[in-house]
Formats: C-alpha cells, structure tokens, sequence
C-alpha cells in the first residue's frame, strides 16, 4: 500500500508541472511572431556544435562560439547573445520542456531566429520522438542521423510549417523534440571573424508537453510551474490523510 501512494504522489506531482506549464503560460512576441506558450517554446539544450561539419571556414571570433547563446528567448544585443555556425557549420538543439509539434494547418509552426541584416541560408532538420517516427517511417531521415529534413530557411524568411512536410495529420498529433541547423556552405560570405548563420534562438511557435518517450532534463521551474505546484502538494496531503485514515 506505502509503495501504491508513493507512486500516486509521484504522479501527481509530474501531473502538476505538466498542467502549470499550459495553463499559466504567457504568450510571448519577438520580431512580430507570437508565441503562445510564453518563453518556455525555445530550445534549451545543446546536442551538438560542430563549426567545421563541413570542413569549411569557421568562426573565430569567441564572442559568436559559444553554442549555449542559441539557447533561450531572443536575447541579442549587438555584441553578444548569437553563436556563428560556421561555413557549412552545424548545431543542434533540444527542447527539453516542451516539444515543437504541428498545427494542423499551413500555420508556420518553427521560427530560427537568425541575427544581421540577411537570414543566411540555412538546412533545417527536426528530430521525431519515437512514437512520431512509427508514424512517419524512416523515408524522411535522409542521412541516417535521426533527424527530418523540412527545407532551409533563407532570404527574408526563417519560419517553416511542419505541415507542408508531414500533411494530413490533425493539429498536436506529430511531435519533435530536437533541431538540426547547417550552414549552407554554397550561400553567402565564406570568411570573416563571424562566417555562417548566426543564431539567437529557435521557437517552437506551436509547442507542446514534453514528449512521454524523452523526459525532460531537470531544471529550475519557472514562477508560473512553481505557483501550481502548490496544487500537486495539496493533492498529495489529500492522499496522505486518506491513507493515514
């Protein structure tokens, strides 16, 4: 019986987060696109960085090496808060509290939020989770590295709809928990201190929970998860007085 309420209260509480996150989210806008789950929609992870994927000219200048700066909300400020992928240079990105999912319609569902006066050309790739990869088959993943490949962001646009990939599936029903960005060596300036795409952020303008299958890394909550959180503890004082009567 003590273990049976263990696992409810555990449940509870995964439960709370989960809901708080939804439910108090604040919608964000950046550079004119809106995100309705608040700052919780952007990447905050770093699988990989690798400048000379290509084995083409890299950044040097360390301001823009630093592949945590593509983490987060937008935050660019002239001087710092962007990392330079490199010609033909290569980053990729987890959501680890929320997944990047569709809409159901031709709705852009991913922003990449490249800094400078041109978006630079750049190869996007999403990873599937594993329930999403059942349902799309393997066709998709091109090189074998388990991402996606949904086009390039380039000229003045930097956001993509999911859909015009993946059609006729219903809104919220495919899920990625992962980007993949290249620098399209063949596109633009091939030297300077800052070569490549430099990245601020990546947004998942229609997000969703984290997906069941890659639990999320432990982080901080956020005030709003923090503030219903509350609720998962009074539940679980609800199931300790049932037990201990």
């Amino acid at each position: 019986m003590q273990g049976y309420v263990r696992l409810m209260q555990a449940g509870l509480i995964i439960l709370a987060l989960a809901f708080s996150a939804r439910v108090f989210a604040v919608p964000v806008t950046y550079d004119g696109i809106t995100f309705p789950d608040g700052d919780v929609s952007f990447a905050d992870g770093v699988l990989d960085y690798d400048p000379s994927y290509s084995d083409e000219a890299g950044p040097t200048d360390p301001n823009y090496m630093d592949p945590a700066e593509a983490l987060g909300a937008p935050d660019y400020t002239g001087s710092v808060g962007s990392v330079s992928l490199g010609s033909g240079g290569l980053i990729e990105l987890v959501f680890t509290d929320n997944s990047l999912t569709n809409s159901g319609d031709d709705a852009y569902d991913l922003h990449i939020f490249e800094i400078g006066p041109d978006v630079e050309d750049t190869f996007v790739a999403i990873r599937p989770t594993l329930d999403t990869f059942d349902l799309l088959g393997s066709s998709y993943d091109i090189n074998g590295d388990g991402f996606f490949e949904i086009g390039s962001v380039n000229g003045s646009t930097s956001s993509l709809d999911i859909d015009a990939i993946f059609s006729g599936f219903t809104a919220g029903s495919l899920l990625f928990d992962a980007v993949q960005l290249i620098d399209d060596p063949d596109k633009d300036g091939q030297g300077g201190s800052t070569v490549g795409a430099d990245i601020d952020a990546v947004g998942a303008i229609y997000s969703a929970p984290p997906a069941p299958d890659k639990p999320p890394v432990a982080s901080v909550p956020e005030p709003g998860t923090i503030g219903l959180l509350s609720i998962g503890l009074l539940a679980l004082g609800l199931v300790r007085r049932r037990t201990s009567g």
